[in-house]
């Protein structure tokens, strides 16, 4: 085929696009009758107007909703890192001051950055490209050169886009760590659960296992001495003892970057922690030994009374027996509802105790041991059929972790089909 004669094809496939001929394009095919000559044949199919009316708005749509994303998106991206450079100026002066902040401060700095956190997330979160439209071989014949431009604009635009927002990113977190870690700031419980949140939304959980030290370890700085005086902390004080909640969002968030050696470090600085056991005897077990060191005295007091209401023993004995009665219902019951609390093994998965470990250590460990089950779980094969089957240095360190904290890993008596 010649030069003049494509240039009369492509005429007349422009043609028949913009006279109503798009789905005649479709159809159209081209015959070989000599090594010479071509013959274009046309079956007319021509559309109705409506159809061709949708073809021209889908498309045109599809074109605009496309630049829209992509420029929407990198401008955002922008905005973006115009105003984390512009607020983290602002949220770090407070470092600056002679004398230690307040916690007010503190926190509206780093709320400050948990707004950006989340905006940073949000934008990530927006569509690449837009919802697939109808078309048909023809349209994506004539607009060809259109679509590969669209699509290398596209990719430019998400390139910039991630290295904006990496950029943001990293700006952030190492500010709120500046802030956290500042000798003059007092990790106070508000101020580690905010810290923690940020850095799970921006996905850099690196630094958690350092704070969480931190938050125990750290001296205390004293209020409206300049210049700053600091006393001493006592890492196994119950003020010392990370919240619960805030060391399983900070698991989470090192189990989503998939490093182990952080998860693990995690929970030797949180539940396995001194204070953390202090904490949950004082909260959980205070109350239960203080009712049951007065129960001999209750009952006693009840059988004294009961023993006004009979007449065929003497006061003395009814009292007597009475109380024998009352304390040994108290007590029989007591221990079954201690034995039941210890032993309950409902919501474990992987990890078990091990043969013998004392009934009020599993108590008082039963945090650290759910931690090192959702760490299990989430290395392991998710199949129920496959566990037993994992290999690799990852998991046989977690098995050797688990095995020197009086667990077991994957118990084989416990396991499907070894009942």
């Amino acid at each position: 085929m010649g030069p003049g004669s494509r240039f009369l094809h492509r005429a007349r496939v422009r043609y028949l696009a913009a006279n109503g001929g798009v789905d005649a394009i479709c159809f159209l095919r081209t015959t070989s009758v000599s090594r010479s000559r071509f013959v274009y044949q046309a079956i007319s199919n021509p559309p109705s107007n409506r159809q061709q009316h949708s073809y021209g708005v889908k498309s045109r749509v599809a074109k605009h909703t496309s630049r829209i994303n992509h420029h929407s998106k990198k401008d955002a991206e922008l905005q973006a890192l115009q105003r984390v450079d512009e607020l983290l100026a602002d949220a770090l002066k407070l470092l600056h001051s002679p004398t230690a902040p307040d916690e007010t401060s503190i926190v509206e700095s780093l709320e400050t950055c948990e707004g950006l956190a989340k905006y940073l997330k949000g934008i990530s979160e927006l569509p690449n490209a837009p919802e697939e439209v109808e078309s048909t071989p023809a349209m994506n014949l004539l607009f060809l050169d259109e679509q590969n431009e669209a699509s290398r604009t596209s990719q430019s635009a998400a390139i910039l886009a991630a290295a904006i927002r990496s950029q943001a990113v990293e700006k952030l977190s190492d500010a709120a760590y500046e802030i956290v870690v500042d000798p003059k700031v007092f990790i106070s419980p508000r101020i580690l659960e905010i810290y923690v949140n940020i850095q799970s939304l921006l996905g850099r959980p690196d630094t958690l296992s350092r704070v969480l030290s931190l938050y125990a370890n750290k001296l205390v700085p004293k209020p409206g001495t300049a210049p700053i005086e600091y006393s001493t902390a006592n890492p196994a004080s119950l003020a010392a003892a990370v919240p619960v909640k805030i060391a399983n969002e900070a698991l989470t968030a090192a189990i989503q970057s998939k490093n182990l050696p952080l998860c693990l470090d995690i929970i030797n600085t949180s539940v396995c922690a001194t204070a953390f056991r202090r904490t949950k005897i004082f909260k959980r077990a205070v109350i239960p030994l203080l009712g049951f060191s007065l129960a001999p005295l209750a009952a006693y007091t009840l059988a004294s009374q009961i023993s006004v209401y009979q007449d065929t023993m003497s006061p003395e004995m009814a009292t007597n027996v009475a109380f024998a009665g009352i304390l040994s219902y108290f007590a029989l019951t007591g221990t079954i509802g201690v034995v039941a609390v210890t032993t309950a093994n409902d919501q474990m998965d992987r990890v078990t105790w091990a043969t013998g470990t004392p009934l009020r250590e599993r108590w008082l460990r039963e945090e650290e041991r759910a931690m090192i089950d959702r760490v299990a779980g989430a290395w392991g094969f998710k199949e129920t059929w496959r566990r037993g089957e994992e290999e690799g240095p990852d998991w046989a360190a977690l098995r050797e972790f688990t095995g020197l904290r009086g667990m077991v890993l994957d118990r084989v008596a416990l396991m499907e089909g070894m009942e």
